[in-house]
């Protein structure tokens, strides 16, 4: 993987989206998504980012993504007062499953375009 240089110049979409970016894969500026934040080490702070046919290609999950699927898993998990799957089972969604569930849609989606 290549480093990368200082953030892009446009402004990012609701998805995360970044119009010019420094795909960290092959190394070239692209239409991006975030796919990985650096925590340790020497680069510590930076954010990768995969344009789509670098995400396909190494089949990397973009952060506004994988951040929509673990909310959902948390929410079928049940709490300490509600046991897993419930309110929410395999027949019907409750409202806040539901709108957890789009949201996961809506991303995957723009993961597809």
């Amino acid at each position: 993987m290549s480093a990368a240089p200082t953030a892009g110049s446009g402004e990012p979409a609701g998805d995360g989206t970044v119009p010019v970016q420094w795909c960290s894969w092959h190394g070239g500026m692209a239409e991006a998504r975030p796919v990985e934040v650096i925590e340790r080490g020497p680069g510590a702070g930076g954010t990768l980012y995969a344009c789509r046919p670098c995400r396909i290609a190494n089949n990397l999950e973009p952060l506004p993504t994988a951040a929509a699927r673990y909310a959902v898993f948390a929410h079928l998990a049940g709490t300490a007062d509600t046991k897993p799957y419930a309110p929410c089972n395999r027949h019907e969604y409750c409202p806040e499953g539901a709108a957890l569930w789009a949201e996961y849609r809506r991303q995957r989606k723009a993961d597809q375009e």
